[in-house]
């Protein structure tokens, strides 16, 4: 046995050095959309996360501001208001 991979199946052996997952750089098309920094509270504070909340709830900005306005800054909270909010232009 002259090297350690020989201890491992074909092909298992590890590698020298670790690869590092690739990074996708803003605006790529392949990019992943950047997520909330946290997922519990909506951060009015960046452009980006405010996009990003606006997505994710299928509203505009103003919709947004006001919600967190109104019930504060937990996701779930503002969740909700958006919801009751838009059953209420329904009915």
């Amino acid at each position: 046995m002259d090297s350690d991979s020989s201890n491992y199946p074909l092909g298992h052996a590890p590698s020298a050095r670790r690869r590092e997952p690739a990074r996708a750089e803003v605006g790529a098309p392949h990019a992943m959309p950047p997520h909330a920094q946290d997922y519990w509270r909506v951060n009015l504070a960046e452009d980006w996360e405010v996009t990003f909340w606006t997505r994710e709830f299928g509203c505009s900005e103003s919709q947004l501001k006001a919600a967190v306005n109104e019930v504060g800054d937990n996701a779930g909270r503002v969740r909700a208001r958006l919801l009751d909010e838009n059953q209420q232009r329904r009915n």
